[in-house]
Protein backbone atom coordinates (compact mmCIF):
# COMPACT_ATOMS: atom_id res chain seq x y z
CA UNK A 1 0.00 0.00 0.00
CA UNK A 2 1.15 3.38 -0.88
CA UNK A 3 1.73 5.86 1.45
CA UNK A 4 -0.74 8.18 0.04
CA UNK A 5 -3.07 5.77 0.22
CA UNK A 6 -1.99 4.81 4.02
CA UNK A 7 -2.60 8.26 5.09
CA UNK A 8 -5.66 8.67 3.23
CA UNK A 9 -6.92 5.69 5.43
CA UNK A 10 -5.85 7.13 8.31
CA UNK A 11 -7.32 10.48 8.02
CA UNK A 12 -10.55 8.75 7.54
CA UNK A 13 -10.31 5.76 9.91
CA UNK A 14 -11.59 8.24 12.94
CA UNK A 15 -14.72 9.59 11.06
CA UNK A 16 -16.10 6.15 9.32
CA UNK A 17 -18.26 4.85 12.30
CA UNK A 18 -19.97 8.66 12.00
CA UNK A 19 -21.47 7.86 8.52
CA UNK A 20 -24.23 6.38 6.92
CA UNK A 21 -23.82 3.86 4.49
CA UNK A 22 -25.18 6.39 1.46
CA UNK A 23 -24.80 9.59 0.79
CA UNK A 24 -27.55 11.60 0.64
CA UNK A 25 -27.00 14.80 -1.75
CA UNK A 26 -28.17 18.32 -1.40
CA UNK A 27 -31.33 17.23 0.32
CA UNK A 28 -33.22 17.93 3.60
CA UNK A 29 -35.36 15.99 5.80
CA UNK A 30 -37.27 15.29 9.00
CA UNK A 31 -35.62 15.48 12.35
CA UNK A 32 -33.59 18.00 13.51
CA UNK A 33 -29.73 21.03 14.05
CA UNK A 34 -21.85 31.19 16.44
CA UNK A 35 -17.64 33.17 18.92
CA UNK A 36 -15.82 34.90 16.48
CA UNK A 37 -17.27 33.87 13.18
CA UNK A 38 -15.96 34.32 9.61
CA UNK A 39 -17.67 37.41 7.28
CA UNK A 40 -20.66 36.22 5.62
CA UNK A 41 -20.74 36.43 1.86
CA UNK A 42 -23.52 37.85 -0.19
CA UNK A 43 -26.48 35.24 -0.62
CA UNK A 44 -29.90 34.97 -2.76
CA UNK A 45 -32.49 32.32 -2.49
CA UNK A 46 -33.50 30.19 -5.16
CA UNK A 47 -35.68 27.41 -5.70
CA UNK A 48 -33.11 24.58 -5.34
CA UNK A 49 -35.46 21.77 -6.52
CA UNK A 50 -33.78 19.41 -3.19
CA UNK A 51 -35.78 16.79 -1.46
CA UNK A 52 -38.40 18.56 0.69
CA UNK A 53 -41.74 17.17 2.33
CA UNK A 54 -42.91 15.24 -0.73
CA UNK A 55 -39.44 13.76 -1.00
CA UNK A 56 -38.75 14.70 -4.93
CA UNK A 57 -34.59 14.92 -5.38
CA UNK A 58 -32.92 17.93 -6.75
CA UNK A 59 -30.47 20.24 -5.57
CA UNK A 60 -30.34 23.43 -2.91
CA UNK A 61 -30.55 29.30 -1.43
CA UNK A 62 -30.22 33.28 0.64
CA UNK A 63 -28.22 34.35 3.28
CA UNK A 64 -27.94 35.99 6.84
CA UNK A 65 -27.03 37.27 9.60
CA UNK A 66 -27.13 36.26 13.70
CA UNK A 67 -26.32 37.75 17.00
CA UNK A 68 -23.10 37.80 17.45
CA UNK A 69 -22.28 36.09 14.09
CA UNK A 70 -21.34 37.74 10.97
CA UNK A 71 -23.64 40.13 9.39
CA UNK A 72 -26.71 39.72 7.62
CA UNK A 73 -26.57 39.32 3.76
CA UNK A 74 -29.06 40.18 1.89
CA UNK A 75 -32.09 37.49 1.35
CA UNK A 76 -33.61 37.03 -2.04
CA UNK A 77 -37.24 37.12 -2.53
CA UNK A 78 -39.76 33.89 -3.12
CA UNK A 79 -42.68 32.40 -1.94
CA UNK A 80 -42.51 30.38 1.49
CA UNK A 81 -42.30 26.65 1.14
CA UNK A 82 -46.41 25.31 2.63
CA UNK A 83 -46.45 24.16 6.11
CA UNK A 84 -46.98 21.27 7.04
CA UNK A 85 -48.81 20.42 10.43
CA UNK A 86 -47.19 22.44 13.87
CA UNK A 87 -45.80 21.61 17.30
CA UNK A 88 -48.52 22.78 19.84
CA UNK A 89 -47.82 26.32 21.57
CA UNK A 90 -48.38 26.99 25.38
CA UNK A 91 -51.81 29.22 23.48
CA UNK A 92 -52.92 26.31 21.74
CA UNK A 93 -51.99 27.27 18.26
CA UNK A 94 -49.40 25.55 16.18
CA UNK A 95 -45.96 26.37 15.40
CA UNK A 96 -44.91 26.74 11.60
CA UNK A 97 -41.90 24.97 10.39
CA UNK A 98 -38.87 27.25 9.71
CA UNK A 99 -38.62 28.26 6.19
CA UNK A 100 -36.09 29.18 4.09
CA UNK A 101 -37.70 32.70 3.54
CA UNK A 102 -38.61 33.65 7.10
CA UNK A 103 -34.68 32.84 8.31
CA UNK A 104 -30.82 34.13 7.34
CA UNK A 105 -27.74 32.15 7.77
CA UNK A 106 -23.62 33.06 7.59
CA UNK A 107 -20.79 31.41 9.03
CA UNK A 108 -19.83 30.76 12.69
CA UNK A 109 -22.18 29.42 15.60
CA UNK A 110 -22.00 29.96 20.00
CA UNK A 111 -19.11 27.62 20.24
CA UNK A 112 -16.78 28.92 17.54
CA UNK A 113 -16.48 26.85 14.03
CA UNK A 114 -13.89 28.50 11.88
CA UNK A 115 -11.71 25.38 10.14
CA UNK A 116 -7.97 25.58 10.01
CA UNK A 117 -7.71 25.21 6.29
CA UNK A 118 -3.52 24.76 6.61
CA UNK A 119 -4.09 21.57 8.55
CA UNK A 120 -4.79 18.12 7.69
CA UNK A 121 -6.78 16.90 10.80
CA UNK A 122 -10.23 16.90 10.71
CA UNK A 123 -12.07 20.34 11.24
CA UNK A 124 -15.71 22.14 11.97
CA UNK A 125 -17.14 24.86 9.83
CA UNK A 126 -20.00 26.14 11.69
CA UNK A 127 -23.23 27.82 10.12
CA UNK A 128 -26.07 30.06 11.93
CA UNK A 129 -29.48 30.19 11.00
CA UNK A 130 -31.58 33.05 12.37
CA UNK A 131 -35.19 33.33 12.57
CA UNK A 132 -36.51 36.40 11.11
CA UNK A 133 -40.08 35.50 10.76
CA UNK A 134 -41.21 37.43 13.54
CA UNK A 135 -43.03 34.45 15.02
CA UNK A 136 -41.45 31.29 16.54
CA UNK A 137 -40.99 28.62 14.34
CA UNK A 138 -39.71 24.79 14.86
CA UNK A 139 -36.92 23.39 12.91
CA UNK A 140 -35.83 20.12 13.03
CA UNK A 141 -33.19 17.45 10.69
CA UNK A 142 -30.28 17.71 8.35
CA UNK A 143 -29.72 20.40 6.22
CA UNK A 144 -28.73 19.64 2.91
CA UNK A 145 -25.25 21.35 1.74
CA UNK A 146 -23.67 21.46 -1.47
CA UNK A 147 -20.31 22.31 -1.98
CA UNK A 148 -19.40 24.34 -5.09
CA UNK A 149 -15.53 24.36 -6.40
CA UNK A 150 -13.86 27.22 -7.72
CA UNK A 151 -13.33 24.53 -11.18
CA UNK A 152 -17.38 24.52 -11.34
CA UNK A 153 -17.55 20.87 -9.96
CA UNK A 154 -20.15 20.09 -7.25
CA UNK A 155 -20.34 18.36 -4.01
CA UNK A 156 -23.28 17.19 -2.23
CA UNK A 157 -22.31 16.06 1.10
CA UNK A 158 -23.42 13.25 3.04
CA UNK A 159 -25.32 12.81 6.60
CA UNK A 160 -23.58 12.00 9.82
CA UNK A 161 -25.37 9.13 11.73
CA UNK A 162 -26.21 11.83 14.92
CA UNK A 163 -30.00 12.23 15.84
CA UNK A 164 -31.74 15.15 15.14
CA UNK A 165 -33.13 17.15 17.77
CA UNK A 166 -36.55 19.57 17.48
CA UNK A 167 -36.20 22.93 18.40
CA UNK A 168 -38.28 26.05 18.52
CA UNK A 169 -36.76 29.14 17.60
CA UNK A 170 -38.48 33.06 18.88
CA UNK A 171 -38.09 35.57 16.80
CA UNK A 172 -34.38 36.60 16.12
CA UNK A 173 -32.88 33.66 18.28
CA UNK A 174 -30.46 31.39 16.11
CA UNK A 175 -29.26 27.50 16.24
CA UNK A 176 -26.54 26.67 13.87
CA UNK A 177 -25.07 23.37 12.69
CA UNK A 178 -21.70 21.58 12.34
CA UNK A 179 -20.06 20.74 8.76
CA UNK A 180 -16.90 18.37 9.34
CA UNK A 181 -13.78 18.29 6.90
CA UNK A 182 -10.92 17.19 5.68
CA UNK A 183 -8.61 20.00 4.41
CA UNK A 184 -5.66 18.90 2.45
CA UNK A 185 -2.16 20.41 1.47
CA UNK A 186 -0.75 17.91 -0.54
CA UNK A 187 0.43 18.77 -3.98
CA UNK A 188 -0.70 15.39 -5.12
CA UNK A 189 -4.14 14.91 -3.32
CA UNK A 190 -7.08 15.15 -5.53
CA UNK A 191 -9.01 18.06 -4.01
CA UNK A 192 -11.98 20.89 -4.34
CA UNK A 193 -11.33 24.49 -3.31
CA UNK A 194 -14.67 25.52 -1.86
CA UNK A 195 -15.84 28.77 -4.02
CA UNK A 196 -19.68 28.64 -2.55
CA UNK A 197 -21.88 26.57 -0.14
CA UNK A 198 -25.35 26.27 -0.86
CA UNK A 199 -27.53 25.32 2.43
CA UNK A 200 -30.77 23.97 2.33
CA UNK A 201 -32.62 24.05 5.51
CA UNK A 202 -34.38 21.02 6.43
CA UNK A 203 -37.93 19.88 4.66
CA UNK A 204 -36.75 23.44 2.22
CA UNK A 205 -36.33 23.75 -1.61
CA UNK A 206 -34.70 27.24 -1.64
CA UNK A 207 -31.51 27.36 -0.42
CA UNK A 208 -28.69 30.20 1.20
CA UNK A 209 -25.66 30.51 -1.20
CA UNK A 210 -22.39 31.13 1.08
CA UNK A 211 -19.12 32.67 0.15
CA UNK A 212 -16.53 30.14 1.45
CA UNK A 213 -14.28 32.40 3.48
CA UNK A 214 -11.74 29.80 4.63
CA UNK A 215 -9.42 29.28 1.88
CA UNK A 216 -7.55 25.69 1.53
CA UNK A 217 -8.72 22.90 -0.27
CA UNK A 218 -10.68 19.59 1.40
CA UNK A 219 -9.91 16.25 0.50
CA UNK A 220 -12.01 15.42 -2.58
CA UNK A 221 -13.54 11.70 -0.90
CA UNK A 222 -17.07 12.37 -3.37
CA UNK A 223 -16.97 8.47 -3.94
CA UNK A 224 -15.94 7.55 -0.46
CA UNK A 225 -18.62 5.24 1.34
CA UNK A 226 -16.96 6.73 4.61
CA UNK A 227 -15.66 10.60 3.45
CA UNK A 228 -14.36 12.56 6.75
CA UNK A 229 -16.22 15.77 4.82
CA UNK A 230 -20.11 15.39 6.07
CA UNK A 231 -23.05 17.31 7.28
CA UNK A 232 -24.35 16.87 10.94
CA UNK A 233 -28.07 17.81 12.02
CA UNK A 234 -29.30 20.91 12.41
CA UNK A 235 -29.26 21.69 16.77
CA UNK A 236 -26.54 19.13 17.41
CA UNK A 237 -23.06 19.83 18.66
Amino acid sequence: MSHRTTLRHGRTAAVAGLLTAAAFGLTACNGTGGAAAAPAASVSAADSGSQGNNGSQGSGGSSGGADGAAPAASHGSGGAAAVNGGQQGGSGTKIARCTTDGMEAGWGSDGGGRPDMKSDQQQIAAVWLKNTSGAPCRISGFPGVQIKGTDGTTWDLPRSSKTPQPKVLKPNAHTSFNISLLPTTRADDKKVEPGQVLITPPNEKKHFQLQWPFGGAILDQSGATHPGTFVNPINVP
